[in-house]
């Protein structure tokens, strides 16, 4: 605005000295003619001043006729004024925003676990209500329903705990279990801490496209028998015919012991049939050496396969010393009976 001012100023002051002088009479001057006293320049700063608009603050002057110039400029000032308290709002706004969207972000996550959480609840109920426990017999048929219920049969126990096969197909079934009371050996390095085996027959399926089939061992807490035992190593072997001999393999399937129910289980592999002789058995290094004459006398009878198994080295030398000394004394005895 300024130098548009100066500008104006130039100008008019431009054209002003451009003008001829005017000659001013002296008439009371003696000679009376005409002098020429002096010379006076037409230039007027304040009318020039006032022509453009400007007052004598330096400000344009805001006229009647100006009432629109004046409100366009005091809108641009306003909107001067507003500028940075629209940016701060738009500022605040979005920070808000920001905010929603993590809360909301926060609770859609929320949402999705408790949705998740929900319908894992769902499975398990559902698992629970299609789940039944069976009690089943020796060598007497047990009736399996299809449609993918889980059916858990549980075998009359023994002195140490009881047989029970896990069963759960699309098609009905029939199961039959037989105690065999003389198994074959166990595995090398192994005893057998049942010492019954059992014989796993299905009707329809033979044990093949079973949506879930186990072989489980529910140890009695109360049994004296395993006194002395390292349960929790304990494992499931299946007889291989072709060899006659029981055999331990990670191939047969996941084997777990499960603390809770003081239960060993194999959930067979899909390739591996339910249908077969099954033992179970732990390492021999989880027994002591009394474990088989404990387990022979609660049983009633020999501990199948686990003749094997001795006493440790020390103890077999102190029992062929004592029974050295009882022969010694025996024939000692014989020959005073003799004489």
């Amino acid at each position: 605005m300024r130098f548009f001012v100066a500008a104006v100023l130039a100008a008019e002051l431009g054209s002003s000295l451009a003008r001829p002088t005017q000659v001013v009479s002296d008439l009371s001057s003696p000679s009376g003619l005409e002098n020429t006293a002096f010379s006076k320049r037409d230039v007027d700063i304040a009318a020039i001043l006032q022509s453009i608009g400007i007052g004598s603050t330096g400000q344009p002057d805001v006229k009647a006729g100006g009432k629109d110039d004046a409100a366009v400029q005091n809108k641009a000032a306003l909107k001067n004024e507003e500028a940075p308290k629209a940016s701060e709002a738009a500022l605040k706004a979005k920070e808000g925003a920001a905010v929603q969207g993590e809360a909301a972000a926060k609770e859609g996550k929320a949402t999705a676990k408790e949705g998740e959480a929900a319908a894992k609840e769902g499975e398990a109920a559902e698992g629970e209500g299609n789940e039944k426990n069976l009690v089943g017999v020796f060598d007497v048929v047990t009736e399996l329903e299809g449609g993918d219920i889980k059916q858990d049969v549980q075998f009359t126990k023994s002195a140490v705990g009881s047989f029970e096969f896990e069963f759960q197909g699309a098609a009905a079934d029939q199961l039959t279990v037989t105690e065999n009371k003389t198994p074959a050996a166990p595995p090398a390095g192994f005893v057998a801490i049942e010492p019954s085996s059992f014989k796993v027959a299905l009707a329809q399926s033979k044990g093949v496209g079973l949506t879930l089939s186990k072989i489980d061992y529910i140890f009695d807490t109360a049994s004296t028998a395993t006194t002395g035992v390292d349960l929790t190593k304990a494992k499931v072997g299946k007889l291989c015919t072709d060899v006659g001999a029981f055999v331990i393999e990670e191939t047969l399937g996941e084997v777990e012991f499960e603390a809770d129910e003081n239960e060993v289980t194999l959930n067979l592999n899909k390739a591996v049939v339910a249908e077969g002789e099954w033992g179970i058995f732990v390492p021999a290094a989880a027994v002591t050496g009394a474990f088989t004459a404990t387990l022979k006398a609660a049983s009633g009878g020999a501990a199948a396969g686990n003749s094997t198994v001795k006493a440790p080295a020390a103890a077999d030398g102190k029992a062929a010393k004592v029974k050295g000394e009882a022969t010694k004394k025996a024939k000692a005895g014989k020959m005073m009976a003799m004489a």
